[in-house]
C-alpha cells in the first residue's frame, strides 16, 4: 500500500513517508481524518474582532466577550447578537496591527492593549468594563503570574516587565506589596508572557527569560535568561500546549519550548517561508485546538488570502487548511435553543447544523473563529472539501508500469482518484482524469503507462467519512522505455 503520508512539503516528492500536498485533512493515528467546516453561530460584530474569550462564572455558566478596535461586546444568549459593554474610556484605539491581550485574575477578566488603559470586569456581577484601578502603565500584554497581575511591553518601554501588588489587580505603587518592575538588558522587546503558579516565561525577540516569584526579601521576583540564542519573531504565534511547554514561530522556522527544539525543519519551514507574505510574517497568529491537540498558525500569502498551518503536538505531524478566518479563539459553546434557531436561520430548511453538534448542548470548550463576515462560529460542521496526494513511486522497481486498478483504504464512498504520471525522474508530471470507484467493488480502474505513478484523492465537501490511509495499486511491468 502507498500511504497518504505525513504532510511535509519541504521533502522530495519521491519520499514514500512524505506528502508534498495535502489540504483540509487532520492527522489521526492511522492516517487522515476530515476537517470540519466553520459554522457561523452568532450575528455579526459591528467590526473585525481583535480578540475573543469565554469566561466561567462561579455558578458554572459562561460569559462570552469579543473586542474590536474601538469597543468590547458581550454575546446575548437569546438572539446571539452582541451588546456593547465598553467602559468609560471607549471608544478605544487599538494600534494598527495590534490586538487585545487578556487574562483571568480570580473573578476578574482583564484586557489590555497599547492604545489605552487596561479594562476589567467582574465576571460574576459586572455589567460593563472599567479602567483598571491604580493607573497601571499601558501595556501590550497581560498575564496572571501567581498571585500577581503581570504586564509586558510597557508603552515606551518594550523590554519592561511589571507586577502588581500581591493579590490586588488594582495596586500599582512600586516598592510596596511586591509591586516591582524589570527592564531586560538583553533579548530585545517582550513578545509574550506565559504566567504560572510560581512565575512566568517571557518570550522576547531574541531570547527566553524565566521569572521566578520569591517568598521574601527585597524583590518579589528574580529573572534569568534560559535561552539567549532563540526567540519569537511573531508575538501572537506563541501557542501554549501544556504546563511550561509551547510552540512558536522564530526567525528561522517553527520550534517547541524554551530549549528551541525544531519541529518544522526539513518538513514545513521552507514551504511556509515561500508561501507566507514576508511583509506580514510578524503578524502570524497561533492558537491551540485542545480537543484535537493541534496548534494552528494563521498566516497570509502574497495574494492577501489567509491560510492555516496546523501542528499536532501529540502525533508530531503537520497539516494544512485553506480556511480564511478572521480571529481564532477557544470558546465555550453557548447552546442553541429552539428560539435561538429562529433568530439565526430564516427557516428550518436553511439550518446546516448537525443535530448531534456540541453547539446544541452548550458549555463545551471548542476551537472557534470569526469568519470574514465577523460572525463567531465553531469548527463543528460537515467536512470541508479535501485533497490528499501520495509520493511518486515506481510500481515495479526498475521498469515502467501499466496501471490497471487501485483500491483506496478508506471508509469514504464518495471520492475520485487521479493517477499522476511521469516518464522519468524530474520529468513532466501529467495529471490524469478523475476516476470514480466502481460501486460493486470500490476499485478505481485505470489504463496508465509510466515509469512513476502518484495518486491524488479528492473528497467533496459535506461527504461523510472518518479515515483515509492509502492506495493499493495493481500494475503489470513493462519495459524500461
Amino acid at each position: 500500500m502507498i500511504r497518504f503520508a505525513n504532510f511535509e512539503p519541504d521533502r522530495t516528492k519521491y519520499a514514500l513517508d512524505a506528502s508534498t500536498w495535502l489540504v483540509n485533512a487532520l492527522p489521526v493515528k492511522d492516517g487522515w481524518g476530515p476537517l470540519p467546516d466553520l459554522i457561523p453561530l452568532t450575528q455579526a460584530l459591528p467590526a473585525k474582532s481583535l480578540g475573543g474569550w469565554s469566561v466561567r462564572k462561579q455558578d458554572g455558566s459562561y460569559r462570552i466577550f469579543a473586542a474590536t478596535e474601538t469597543a468590547i461586546y458581550e454575546l446575548d444568549g437569546t438572539d446571539y447578537s452582541w451588546n456593547d459593554v465598553s467602559g468609560s474610556s471607549a471608544p478605544y484605539a487599538v494600534p494598527v496591527g495590534d490586538r487585545w491581550s487578556a487574562t483571568k485574575f480570580g473573578q476578574l477578566l482583564i484586557l489590555c492593549n497599547l492604545g489605552g488603559p487596561q479594562q476589567y470586569i467582574d465576571i460574576d456581577a459586572g455589567l460593563t468594563f472599567a479602567d483598571l484601578p491604580g493607573s497601571p502603565p499601558w501595556s501590550r500584554y497581560v498575564a496572571t503570574v501567581g498571585e500577581y497581575v503581570g504586564l509586558g511591553f510597557i508603552a515606551g518601554y518594550p523590554n519592561r516587565f511589571m507586577l502588581s501588588g500581591i493579590g490586588d489587580a488594582g495596586f500599582w505603587t512600586l516598592g510596596q506589596r511586591g509591586c516591582d518592575l524589570q527592564d531586560f538588558a538583553d533579548g530585545e522587546e517582550i513578545m509574550n508572557i506565559q504566567g504560572g503558579e510560581r512565575g512566568a516565561i517571557i518570550s522576547q525577540r531574541t531570547a527566553f527569560t524565566e521569572v521566578a516569584l520569591t517568598s521574601g526579601g527585597d524583590y518579589s521576583f528574580t529573572t534569568r535568561v534560559v535561552n539567549p540564542s532563540r526567540g519569537v519573531i511573531a508575538p501572537l504565534s506563541v501557542v501554549p500546549i501544556g504546563p511550561g511547554n509551547f510552540v512558536y514561530l522564530a526567525q528561522d522556522g517553527f520550534f517547541m519550548g524554551v530549549e528551541g527544539r525544531p519541529i518544522g525543519a526539513e518538513r514545513v519551514d521552507g514551504w511556509f517561508q515561500e508561501l507566507a507574505d514576508s511583509l506580514y510574517l510578524k503578524e502570524t497568529r497561533g492558537f491551540a485546538d485542545p480537543f484535537r491537540k493541534i496548534a494552528w498558525f494563521q498566516a497570509q500569502d502574497v495574494t492577501g488570502t489567509k491560510f492555516l498551518l496546523g501542528y499536532n503536538w501529540q502525533l508530531d505531524r503537520w497539516c494544512y487548511a485553506d480556511n480564511n478566518v478572521s480571529e481564532m479563539c477557544i470558546m465555550a459553546t453557548p447552546g442553541i435553543t429552539w428560539d435561538g434557531m429562529e433568530a439565526l436561520y430564516p427557516d428550518w430548511d436553511s439550518v446546516d447544523l448537525p443535530w448531534d453538534s456540541a453547539l446544541l448542548s452548550g458549555g463545551a470548550l471548542r476551537f472557534a473563529a470569526f469568519d470574514a463576515d465577523n460572525k463567531l462560529g465553531f469548527f463543528t460542521g460537515l467536512p470541508r472539501a479535501c485533497t490528499l496526494t501520495t509520493a511518486d513511486v515506481e510500481l515495479n522497481p526498475g521498469s515502467r508500469s501499466f496501471l490497471q486498478q487501485a483500491r483506496v483504504y478508506t471508509d469514504c464512498t464518495d471520492f475520485t482518484l487521479k493517477a499522476i504520471t511521469s516518464d522519468k525522474h524530474g520529468g513532466t508530471r501529467t495529471v490524469g482524469s478523475a476516476v470514480v470507484p466502481y460501486g460493486a467493488t470500490g476499485l478505481c480502474h485505470f489504463r496508465s503507462s509510466a515509469l512513476l505513478h502518484a495518486f491524488q484523492m479528492d473528497i467533496p465537501a459535506g461527504t461523510d467519512w472518518n479515515h483515509v490511509m492509502g492506495v493499493e495499486p495493481v500494475a503489470r511491468p513493462e519495459g524500461r522505455r
